[in-house]
């Protein structure tokens, strides 16, 4: 299933409570991978306003309407991730990317 066109859902857990909307402030749990396998992040927890474009669009989108105590698996197109430029040394141009998505905390407005 698609989130967004360049985002696939690939596994969720729901969670419980309100659904995460733009302006809100989460505390999430990162892990990524490139798509064949290799880490890019591990157990990356932070605090992310959403829609304040702290993080990739991939990664943004796919927290909109997770609740606490979510997960998402998903892979992100390179459009909606780093796109031609990469990460020097860690992500490859035009990369697609699996991330896991945790959702520890909400903070509505």
């Amino acid at each position: 299933m698609e989130i967004k066109p360049g985002i696939k859902l690939v596994s969720e857990s729901v969670g419980s409570g309100q659904a995460v909307k733009k302006g809100d402030t989460v505390t999430v749990r990162l892990n990524g991978w490139l798509n064949q396998g290799d880490p890019i992040q591990e157990n990356n927890v932070k605090d992310i306003v959403v829609g304040g474009r702290l993080v990739i669009p991939g990664i943004e989108y796919s927290l909109e309407g997770m609740k606490q105590g979510g997960k998402r698996k998903i892979k992100i197109s390179p459009h909606l991730g780093y796109k031609e430029a990469g990460i020097k040394n860690l992500i490859p141009a035009n990369a697609v990317l699996i991330y896991e998505i945790e959702v520890l905390d909400v903070k509505t407005l």
